[in-house]
């Protein structure tokens, strides 16, 4: 399972939150330069950690948001056409969910990462598709 590298994590955990590159900089005693790299780094390793996923399984990505730490894909399960929903979290890697059977972590997760503003299902997933 791919994780990012822990300093990494930290900084892209900090940015997907909402902080600006210069608090980061700031709390962590670094340059922003450093915050920047590191980032763009962070993004890129996403994105090949998510492509990889679906090509390993065939999925068909409909959307990537690195930023974030998500991916939306169509794909197979059990003979069915079916939504993929794979989020990077920290400290685990990348977990993938079908359809709307997506537990109440990721639910918390999404809250606190700031891509939905209430811990409903149906709210993640339509912020994720749209």
């Amino acid at each position: 399972m791919i994780r990012l590298p822990e300093s990494m994590e930290r900084i892209w955990t900090m940015k997907a939150k909402g902080m600006r590159e210069i608090e980061i900089a700031e709390s962590l005693g670094i340059s922003r330069q450093a915050v920047n790299k590191s980032l763009k780094e962070a993004k890129a390793k996403l994105f090949e950690a998510f492509f990889s996923l679906a090509e390993t399984f065939s999925w068909e990505i409909v959307r990537v948001n690195a930023e974030k730490g998500f991916m939306v894909a169509r794909g197979k399960c059990g003979g069915r056409a079916t939504r993929v929903y794979a989020f990077y979290i920290p400290e685990k890697g990348i977990m993938a969910f079908f359809d709307n059977e997506i537990p109440e972590f990721v639910l918390q997760h999404a809250l606190e990462f700031g891509i939905i503003k209430k811990p409903d299902k149906r709210e993640l997933i339509n912020a994720l598709e749209s």
